[in-house]
């Protein structure tokens, strides 16, 4: 087990499992620079099999996960990401995991939290988000990437083609559309034609629809939702 740092502080131990060798040595080295002496990444792993020895072994405080990892060098993936998260905890139930996939459905989601992952990210988020993740979870919260988290609470307060229905109607869904192609408040103004105080409203209700604060998120959703193609 690799020896703790002697600063006082006691580092909040990392196991990272990422099958991709450029981001996994990348994630562990800016992991270090955004976390300093508080982070102690002690194995970085590029297998299921190993990923699962190493965390027995070692007993890490967390884990980030990819879910599409190989069971093993030079063979595919053959365990869904909650099946794997599931295993990781049956060799240390007190490890936090966080999932780390560019697949972030919100069934997908869903199941690794059932399965006892305590964070979900997208493989696009920066550094400091990772390190504010990892801070919570370890911490004994949970977190996941807002627009996960929305995603996760449209679900549940109903159907996504209920959701879309309601994105849609009207001068609502007009407004909408316009900002999605890449207009501006101002310019959607003018293409209706309505005021711009008028359009600010209808961002507004969209965004309270969606519980998103930003335009960005606005698009990542409607992606997610089948409004805004691929």
């Amino acid at each position: 087990m690799p020896d703790r740092p002697n600063s006082g502080v006691t580092p909040i131990r990392v196991l990272i499992a990422e099958d991709e060798a450029l981001l996994r040595s990348a994630v562990a080295e800016l992991l270090q620079q955004a976390g300093g002496k508080a982070v102690l990444v002690v194995r970085t792993c590029a297998t299921r099999a190993q990923a699962l020895r190493d965390t027995r072994a070692l007993q890490p405080d967390v884990i980030l996960l990819d879910l599409r990892m190989p069971d093993t060098e030079g063979r595919p993936s053959t365990l869904a990401g909650s099946e794997t998260v599931a295993a990781l905890l049956r060799q240390h139930a007190a490890a936090k995991v966080i999932c780390l996939s560019v697949h972030a459905e919100a069934e997908i989601v869903r199941a690794c939290l059932e399965a006892g992952a305590k964070g979900f990210l997208g493989k696009g988020v920066l550094p400091a988000e990772i390190w504010t993740a990892i801070r919570i979870v370890a911490a004994g919260g949970q977190y996941i990437e807002p627009p996960l988290r929305a995603r996760l609470d449209l679900l549940a307060a109903g159907s996504e083609a209920a959701v879309r229905a309601e994105l849609l109607a009207g001068r609502r869904g007009d407004v909408l559309r316009l900002l999605l192609d890449g207009y501006s408040p101002s310019e959607i103004a003018k293409a209706l034609p309505i005021s711009k105080k008028y359009v600010d409203k209808k961002v507004a209700e969209i965004k309270s629809i969606l519980g998103v604060s930003t335009t960005i998120r606005i698009y990542r959703i409607c992606r997610q939702l089948g409004i805004v193609d691929e």
